[in-house]
């Protein structure tokens, strides 16, 4: 026997005395080429004796030539590349960067990693905010309302966990369980972690808002945004041969105008009727109940000011780079509200505490909407004033005022609902309604936000004791006794576009 044959037959007996190692077989995965992310490593396998002892030896594995592809398990000839299949496909990449991707297909692996990835974003983020409105309250400023990261951590947060649900809605779930608002916001491609940080810290919305959507983002920087609000409307009807430029300069103007309107009133309105007015002792033990209820609206309306000025200036500064164009009013006029957070005029004017709510912070209200409101099977009031709370902070005032807010809401929803029709018959009776739906609803806002402002427990505890608690018994009382009709909800299956195009087809 030759050298070398009793060197291979040893390194053989070596070989195989070795304790095999037990490589797991990962399953191949079968899904549409751009959906699945994980690991694209083939299939690891044993090695035989025969195999290892050549290794060894340094000489070409049986059955293969020097440098070329292993043969004999797939059938395969000596140096010849395996066939471009399916799987060989999968894991090439692109020819070109510039290739268009392949549409994402709903998959059960692509469904379940956005789902779990909207759970991880949706704790993460109100985890992390959480502990630092704790560590910024509890240890370093207690009481007193400073500006510092917090502010811009909590647009961060929103836009977080809403280009979750909005990648969840892409990529996790079917098109036919998505409303129309939800299938237009979807988005069906993973960003890229440039599009992601530059959504999540653009400049113009990083510091005071307000948060926006991740499609309507990219449709801005990409500059498609106008131009696609534009197509929605037929202007050659309307005279035009080619489509107009709308500018965002009148509304820029506008805008401005009426921060500086809100900053002389904060420096004015604020000063003369502190909030620390409500807890002093002229207010609580000589003051006649219907001063009290006076003087708590006036205060109230003299803390608004500052986020008139700090909102309106955010919208303003949106438009001026272009962003924010939202179409064509019913007037024909070109409308810059696509993120505005606030509507002054329908805030002073509203009739309904729902109207109200609806044009106050308009752009967390919608995020409170979209994330939470409509997606939970239970208490959807409840729980989006629980997270509305959470996501403002941890000072108990807030959940004082938001918990205040709920009971509010369905005393009034029962009211509306029991009532309102008796008033509709004329014109006359119409006007009364308003006047006294406006005066209760101005007074119960002013109720029930007053220990937002006042942030701690005993101010709080001490207003309410001298308002007698009135609001609180006023609407326990009208929950208990007025029937409470179910309201016509929208069919839990949603409809998709081309349900609806079809709908406006017949």
């Amino acid at each position: 026997m030759s050298a070398e044959r009793r060197g291979a037959g040893s390194a053989a007996r070596w070989a195989a005395a070795l304790p095999r190692h037990p490589w797991p077989q990962r399953q191949r995965q079968v899904c549409a080429p751009r959906v699945c992310n994980r690991s694209r490593s083939w299939p690891r396998r044993s090695v035989p004796a025969s195999e290892a002892a050549a290794r060894i030896l340094g000489q070409p594995p049986t059955g293969t030539r020097s440098g070329g592809h292993r043969a004999g398990r797939r059938g395969l000839e000596p140096g010849r590349p395996p066939p471009e299949d399916a799987g060989w496909q999968q894991r090439r990449r692109p020819a070109s960067p510039t290739a268009p991707r392949a549409p994402p297909v709903c998959t059960r692996s692509a469904s379940s990693w956005a789902s779990r990835w909207t759970r991880y974003s949706f704790f993460v983020a109100m985890g992390y905010l959480t502990i630092c409105h704790i560590s910024r309250i509890y240890i370093f400023h207690y009481g007193i309302l400073t500006t510092d990261f917090s502010g811009p951590l909590m647009i961060v947060t929103q836009k977080i966990i809403a280009l979750a649900f909005q990648v969840h809605d892409g990529l996790g779930r079917r098109a036919e369980d998505l409303s129309v608002e939800q299938h237009r916001l979807a988005v069906k491609v993973k960003p890229s972690f440039l599009e992601y940080l530059s959504y999540l810290l653009n400049f113009m919305s990083v510091i005071a808002g307000p948060c926006n959507n991740f499609k309507d983002y990219v449709d801005f920087i990409e500059g498609r945004h106008i131009h696609m609000k534009l197509l929605e409307v037929n202007w050659k009807q309307k005279g035009f041969h080619s489509l107009p430029e709308p500018s965002p300069m009148g509304a820029v103007i506008h805008k401005l105008c009426m921060t500086l309107v809100s900053l002389l009133l904060f420096l004015t309105l604020t000063t003369t009727f502190p909030v620390t007015c409500l807890v002093d002792d002229w207010f609580v033990h000589k003051a006649n109940f219907l001063t009290r209820l006076c003087y708590l609206y006036v205060v109230m309306q003299a803390s608004k000011p500052k986020y008139y000025f700090a909102w309106t200036l955010a919208d303003a500064v949106n438009n001026a780079a272009g962003f924010g164009f939202s179409g064509v009013d019913k007037n024909g006029n070109f409308s810059w509200d696509l993120l505005s957070n606030l509507n002054i005029w329908k805030i002073e004017t509203a009739t309904s505490f729902k109207m109200y709510l609806e044009n106050w912070n308009i752009q967390t209200a919608t995020w409170l909407k979209r994330v939470c409101y409509e997606r939970v099977p239970w208490y959807p009031t409840m729980l989006t004033f629980i997270l509305s709370a959470l996501w403002h902070g941890v000072y108990p005032g807030y959940y004082f005022t938001f918990l205040t807010g709920t009971l509010v809401t369905i005393a009034a929803r029962t009211m509306r609902n029991n009532y309102r029709h008796y008033f509709l018959s004329s014109k006359a009776l119409k006007l009364v309604y308003d006047v006294v739906t406006w005066a209760v609803t101005q007074l119960a806002v002013s109720y029930t936000v007053a220990p937002f402002v006042m942030l701690a427990v005993e101010p709080t505890i001490s207003l309410y004791k001298s308002m007698y608690f009135y609001l609180h018994i006023i609407s326990l009382l009208i929950i208990l006794f007025l029937p409470i009709k179910p309201q016509a909800h929208i069919q839990k299956q949603p409809q998709t576009l081309n349900s609806v195009n079809e709908k406006k087809k017949d």
